[in-house]
């Protein structure tokens, strides 16, 4: 029984990746001094509340900040090949640097891809927090409150613009191409989905899926009335 039970377990893969730790510390109660015939202190001699010690401090707890890493691949959010970027330290020795996605920025390394780095000078530059706004905008149906009872109604693009607000997302109306007129009472079913180009930047653009949420006017600003009178209070 012990067999099958350890059996599985042998299959399981582990990656041990070794981690150095230092705890500082000092003594509560100091030692004498040595006498001058004595060479090493005899801890025989001494009780137990001579080896009390106080923690001085932990680098297990510590926070590790970041640290230079020179790239030997593109890395999406990170940067290019050969750029030395400042990345925290729990990401590069985790990620970066077991897979040798990234190397310490030794001399040695840094003139080894001295090459990709005066191509990145003509390279335009990217911000890694584009890449995830993208791929965070890619995951997301944008519901857009719309009015249904109106006879004549139509998506614009402040309407776009205020539903991406209501998920953090900040723009300007000339960021988001919508044709005018393209989404109204003729052409939409409900339920439906459609799609609309937002640009993040002049190099970055996304495709965002989109839905209509029906919703009434006046049930929304009896909400808001409401939720001025809760704050007040």
């Amino acid at each position: 029984m012990f067999r099958t039970f350890v059996r599985p377990l042998q299959s399981i893969r582990i990656a041990h990746i070794p981690v150095r730790t230092t705890v500082i510390v000092e003594r509560i109660h100091p030692l004498t001094k040595l006498r001058p015939w004595e060479n090493i202190y005899d801890y025989s001699k001494y009780k137990y509340t001579d080896f009390q010690y106080r923690i001085v401090r932990d680098t297990d707890t510590d926070k590790w900040g970041n640290i230079d890493v020179i790239l030997t691949e593109y890395v999406e959010g990170v940067g290019y090949k050969g750029e030395i970027v400042n990345v925290p330290r729990e990401m590069a020795y985790t990620e970066l640097l077991p897979v040798q996605l990234a190397l310490y920025p030794t001399p040695e390394n840094v003139a080894l891809f001295e090459e990709e780095r005066k191509l990145l000078v003509d390279r335009p530059q990217i911000s890694p927090f584009v890449a995830k706004c993208r791929d965070y905008l890619k995951t997301v149906v944008l519901q857009i409150p719309i009015n249904l009872k109106l006879k004549d109604w139509s998506v614009t693009k402040d309407n776009i613009r205020i539903a991406l607000r209501r998920i953090n997302v900040m723009c300007e109306e000339d960021a988001i191409l919508l044709e005018d007129g393209a989404v109204n009472q003729e052409t939409y079913k409900l339920g439906e989905e459609f799609n609309v180009i937002l640009k993040i930047n002049p190099l970055v653009d996304v495709s965002i899926r989109c839905v209509i949420a029906p919703v009434d006017k006046a049930k929304l600003w009896d909400e808001y009335q409401l939720s001025k009178r809760r704050s007040k209070t």
